[in-house]
Protein backbone atom coordinates (compact mmCIF):
# COMPACT_ATOMS: atom_id res chain seq x y z
CA UNK A 1 0.00 0.00 0.00
CA UNK A 2 2.85 2.37 0.78
CA UNK A 3 4.28 1.97 -2.72
CA UNK A 4 0.91 2.70 -4.27
CA UNK A 5 0.37 5.79 -2.08
CA UNK A 6 3.88 7.00 -2.94
CA UNK A 7 3.11 6.75 -6.66
CA UNK A 8 0.20 9.19 -6.36
CA UNK A 9 1.37 12.75 -6.90
CA UNK A 10 -1.51 14.28 -4.97
CA UNK A 11 -2.36 14.10 -1.31
CA UNK A 12 -4.39 11.02 -0.39
CA UNK A 13 -6.91 11.29 2.42
CA UNK A 14 -9.27 9.02 4.24
CA UNK A 15 -12.30 10.03 6.26
CA UNK A 16 -11.77 9.46 9.99
CA UNK A 17 -14.97 7.40 10.09
CA UNK A 18 -13.69 5.10 7.34
CA UNK A 19 -10.30 4.74 9.01
CA UNK A 20 -11.85 3.94 12.38
CA UNK A 21 -14.82 1.82 11.32
CA UNK A 22 -14.42 0.41 7.83
CA UNK A 23 -10.75 0.16 6.79
CA UNK A 24 -9.97 -2.19 9.63
CA UNK A 25 -9.26 -5.61 8.10
CA UNK A 26 -8.56 -7.53 4.91
CA UNK A 27 -8.90 -11.22 4.19
CA UNK A 28 -5.84 -13.40 4.75
CA UNK A 29 -3.61 -13.93 1.72
CA UNK A 30 -3.94 -17.72 2.07
CA UNK A 31 -7.60 -17.56 0.99
CA UNK A 32 -8.78 -19.11 4.27
CA UNK A 33 -11.37 -16.39 4.86
CA UNK A 34 -9.67 -15.30 8.08
CA UNK A 35 -9.36 -11.57 8.52
CA UNK A 36 -6.17 -9.64 9.27
CA UNK A 37 -6.09 -6.21 10.89
CA UNK A 38 -5.08 -3.24 8.74
CA UNK A 39 -2.78 -0.72 10.41
CA UNK A 40 -2.89 2.58 8.56
CA UNK A 41 -0.80 4.40 11.18
CA UNK A 42 2.57 3.92 9.40
CA UNK A 43 1.15 5.56 6.26
CA UNK A 44 -0.32 8.39 8.31
CA UNK A 45 2.95 8.88 10.21
CA UNK A 46 4.92 8.96 6.92
CA UNK A 47 2.53 11.59 5.54
CA UNK A 48 1.36 9.30 2.73
CA UNK A 49 -2.20 9.25 4.06
CA UNK A 50 -4.05 12.10 5.77
CA UNK A 51 -7.14 11.74 7.94
CA UNK A 52 -9.96 14.26 7.59
CA UNK A 53 -13.43 14.69 9.01
CA UNK A 54 -16.60 16.56 8.18
CA UNK A 55 -15.82 20.24 8.90
CA UNK A 56 -18.59 22.42 7.53
CA UNK A 57 -22.34 22.67 7.64
CA UNK A 58 -22.44 21.92 3.90
CA UNK A 59 -20.39 18.74 4.37
CA UNK A 60 -22.67 17.64 7.22
CA UNK A 61 -25.79 18.37 5.16
CA UNK A 62 -24.41 16.42 2.20
CA UNK A 63 -23.48 13.54 4.49
CA UNK A 64 -27.05 13.30 5.83
CA UNK A 65 -28.50 13.42 2.31
CA UNK A 66 -25.99 10.92 0.90
CA UNK A 67 -26.39 8.51 3.83
CA UNK A 68 -30.18 8.53 3.45
CA UNK A 69 -29.81 7.57 -0.22
CA UNK A 70 -26.85 5.19 0.02
CA UNK A 71 -27.38 3.57 3.40
CA UNK A 72 -23.60 3.52 3.86
CA UNK A 73 -21.94 5.97 6.23
CA UNK A 74 -18.42 5.50 4.87
CA UNK A 75 -19.34 6.21 1.26
CA UNK A 76 -21.63 9.07 2.36
CA UNK A 77 -19.00 10.80 4.52
CA UNK A 78 -16.30 10.32 1.91
CA UNK A 79 -18.56 11.66 -0.83
CA UNK A 80 -19.70 14.63 1.27
CA UNK A 81 -16.13 15.67 1.99
CA UNK A 82 -14.97 15.16 -1.60
CA UNK A 83 -17.94 16.96 -3.12
CA UNK A 84 -17.51 20.08 -0.97
CA UNK A 85 -13.71 20.21 -1.27
CA UNK A 86 -13.67 19.41 -4.99
CA UNK A 87 -11.62 16.27 -4.38
CA UNK A 88 -11.75 12.92 -6.14
CA UNK A 89 -13.20 9.86 -4.42
CA UNK A 90 -11.90 6.32 -4.50
CA UNK A 91 -14.59 3.66 -4.49
CA UNK A 92 -15.62 0.42 -6.17
CA UNK A 93 -19.15 0.47 -4.75
CA UNK A 94 -21.49 0.34 -7.74
CA UNK A 95 -24.45 1.96 -5.99
CA UNK A 96 -22.28 4.81 -4.71
CA UNK A 97 -20.74 5.34 -8.14
CA UNK A 98 -24.17 5.52 -9.80
CA UNK A 99 -25.49 7.88 -7.12
CA UNK A 100 -22.48 10.21 -7.20
CA UNK A 101 -22.45 10.27 -11.02
CA UNK A 102 -26.06 11.45 -10.92
CA UNK A 103 -25.97 13.71 -7.84
CA UNK A 104 -22.42 15.12 -8.20
CA UNK A 105 -21.48 14.76 -11.88
CA UNK A 106 -18.27 16.79 -11.49
CA UNK A 107 -16.98 14.47 -8.75
CA UNK A 108 -14.09 12.41 -10.10
CA UNK A 109 -14.41 8.75 -9.13
CA UNK A 110 -11.33 6.53 -9.13
CA UNK A 111 -11.52 2.75 -8.81
CA UNK A 112 -9.06 0.51 -6.99
CA UNK A 113 -8.05 -0.93 -10.33
CA UNK A 114 -7.26 2.54 -11.68
CA UNK A 115 -5.02 3.12 -8.65
CA UNK A 116 -3.16 -0.15 -9.28
CA UNK A 117 -2.76 0.63 -12.97
CA UNK A 118 -1.41 4.08 -12.11
CA UNK A 119 1.10 2.45 -9.73
CA UNK A 120 2.14 -0.02 -12.44
CA UNK A 121 2.43 2.71 -15.08
CA UNK A 122 4.47 5.12 -12.94
CA UNK A 123 6.87 2.78 -11.16
CA UNK A 124 9.36 0.15 -12.16
CA UNK A 125 7.53 -2.98 -11.03
CA UNK A 126 7.82 -6.32 -12.73
CA UNK A 127 4.88 -8.05 -14.41
CA UNK A 128 5.23 -10.78 -11.77
CA UNK A 129 4.85 -8.21 -8.96
CA UNK A 130 1.87 -6.63 -10.73
CA UNK A 131 0.20 -10.02 -11.20
CA UNK A 132 0.77 -10.82 -7.54
CA UNK A 133 -0.75 -7.48 -6.48
CA UNK A 134 -3.83 -8.10 -8.63
CA UNK A 135 -4.27 -11.60 -7.20
CA UNK A 136 -3.92 -10.27 -3.65
CA UNK A 137 -6.46 -7.57 -4.46
CA UNK A 138 -8.90 -10.31 -5.44
CA UNK A 139 -8.15 -12.53 -2.42
CA UNK A 140 -7.58 -9.97 0.34
CA UNK A 141 -10.01 -7.31 -0.81
CA UNK A 142 -12.52 -9.63 -2.45
CA UNK A 143 -12.39 -7.39 -5.47
CA UNK A 144 -12.65 -8.41 -9.09
CA UNK A 145 -13.71 -5.95 -11.76
CA UNK A 146 -16.88 -6.54 -13.70
CA UNK A 147 -16.61 -7.27 -17.41
CA UNK A 148 -17.92 -3.75 -18.13
CA UNK A 149 -15.08 -2.09 -16.18
CA UNK A 150 -12.90 0.01 -18.51
CA UNK A 151 -9.79 -1.81 -17.25
CA UNK A 152 -11.21 -5.33 -17.27
CA UNK A 153 -9.02 -6.47 -20.19
CA UNK A 154 -5.95 -4.97 -18.51
CA UNK A 155 -6.85 -6.93 -15.35
CA UNK A 156 -7.27 -10.14 -17.31
CA UNK A 157 -3.98 -9.68 -19.18
CA UNK A 158 -1.91 -8.93 -16.06
CA UNK A 159 -3.68 -11.15 -13.52
CA UNK A 160 -2.05 -14.32 -14.83
CA UNK A 161 1.51 -12.90 -14.98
Amino acid sequence: MGDILTSIARSVTVAAYVKDNEARAVYAADGSGAREVIDLSPFITQGLLHVVDLNTAAENANYLEFASKLGDDGEAITGAIAAERNWAIGTDDGAAIRYFNQRCPSLQIVSSLELLKHWADTTDISLTELGSALRLMRIRGRYQPKVKHALYNWWQTNYAK
